[in-house]
């Protein structure tokens, strides 16, 4: 069978993706559009905005959007009548945010009667920093005030470092930037790393999750006690759903063994995804010896390493990355078996695509599992190029090929999801390009 040069392109393929396809692209999405219809009617509420100079214009804007087209009044209050906002731009060369936009304030802090609003919002940025130096005892004294009317107090990004300066958010729960932890922890709070956090009338939020935040302010003035559409999503109340929603690529893990019982159940999930003909023609090595482990990572850098430097990143910012993902307690390789693939000349080509799609798919239920069961992983599909050396290491016979390889363990840390693209980009009906 001429197996080499199919799976040297799938391989290949691989790479591209795995490796260069985190790369910063101009028309990669980057802030959250769901694409959701949302019925809210705010036609009866009011909204403040407040900014500082060199605020984060797109989570300003975008957000004040959101509830607009909802019907609400959002007013904007600032230092200034005039302020500079900031905008992140994705290049070939990574993030920048020199491009800059002007707007005209509604009105200046002295005017602001707070009796006419509902909701005080803060975006990030620099604005946050900047309210608090140019008006510091005004904006605290603000929050305190609209914090013991009932008014629901929302900040995004570095927002909440307003909530923790003005001492509202003692015994709450909030998230926001990194910068932010401290201040959160120091004002009483507890930090969690989530997208959005509602802790009574506080809602605290991330970049760039703005139309979760939107919902979530707007679900808090229409359901006050709960029960909103977006709790009631099946993505919340269905447990599978809710699994492959939240499920993320771990990059990091603790210390901590993994019980055997568990690597079986996830293994006896992968045995449950489907196969051509039923052929079930994955294999699976359980590698939990450091010494392994080390070694594949070592030939995978040494390998890549011509590559890495020629994207202009040197080994050493590389290796720390990739340590990450090896020193995970327990590694799954992944491989196909094509000895019990059905092979007709005519359609080898076909029929090994298959057999690929079938130990991917056992794959998906390797991550949906390990989730399922409090652990994290990570697909690290460019251990492919160093299938031979993988081979050698582990003594695999020759017809069996590496597929991937999965590193399994207890998260270190909890990401934030990436944003997806909305299903009116992806899905077409009947016919391309028919939506």
């Amino acid at each position: 069978m001429k197996l080499k040069s199919y799976f040297g392109n799938f391989i290949m393929l691989s790479l591209l993706f795995s490796l260069i396809g985190g790369s910063p692209m101009c028309d990669q999405m980057w802030w959250e559009r769901t694409g959701e219809k949302h019925d809210y009617d705010l036609s009866g509420y009011r909204f403040l905005i407040l900014l500082g100079e060199d605020f984060d214009y797109h989570e300003t804007m975008i957000l004040k959007k959101h509830w607009e087209d909802w019907g609400a009044k959002a007013d904007i209050a600032g230092t200034d009548t005039l302020l500079t906002g900031h905008l992140w731009n994705r290049t070939e060369k990574g993030w920048d945010r020199s491009e800059q936009k002007q707007i005209k304030t509604d009105l200046l802090l002295p005017e602001v009667d707070l009796s006419r609003y509902h909701v005080l919002f803060f975006p990030g940025g620099n604005s946050p920093q900047n309210l608090l130096k140019k008006e510091s005892l005004r904006i605290v004294r603000m929050v305190k005030e609209a914090h013991q009317k009932g008014l629901v107090l929302a900040g995004i990004c570095h927002g909440p470092l307003i909530l923790a300066v003005a001492e509202v958010i003692e015994g709450c729960k909030a998230t926001g930037h990194p910068e932010v932890i401290e201040n959160i922890q120091e004002a009483g709070g507890e930090y969690v790393n989530k997208v959005c956090v509602v802790d009574g009338n506080i809602i605290t939020g991330n970049w760039p999750y703005f139309e979760t935040m939107a919902v979530k302010v707007a679900e808090k003035l229409l359901y006050p006690d709960g029960g909103g559409p977006s709790e009631k999503s099946p993505f919340e109340t269905n447990p599978v759903l809710r699994a492959i929603k939240e499920r993320r690529s771990i990059r990091r893990f603790q210390d901590r063994d993994i019980e055997q019982a568990k690597i079986e159940q996830i293994l006896k999930a992968a045995s449950w995804a489907p196969s051509a003909n039923n052929d079930q023609p994955w294999k699976f090595v359980v590698v939990k010896n450091k010494e392994t482990k080390e070694k594949v990572l070592e030939a995978f850098l040494n390998r890549m390493k011509d590559y890495f430097e020629g994207h202009g990143i040197p080994l050493d910012k590389i290796r720390p990355f990739w340590s990450g993902i090896f020193s995970a307690p327990v590694h799954i390789f992944a491989f196909c078996d094509t000895s019990v693939v059905e092979i007709e000349e005519d359609f080898e080509k076909t029929q090994m695509l298959w057999s690929t799609q079938s130990v991917s798919a056992a794959c998906q239920n390797i991550l949906l599992a390990a989730h399922a069961l409090g652990l994290g992983a990570v697909w690290a599909g460019a251990s492919l190029a160093v299938e031979d050396e993988i081979k050698t290491t582990l003594s695999v016979p020759p017809q069996v090929r590496l597929m991937t390889v999965i590193a399994i363990g207890y998260p270190a840390y909890e990401p934030l999801p990436p944003v997806r693209r909305p299903i009116s980009e992806i899905m077409f009906f009947e016919t391309w390009g028919k939506r």
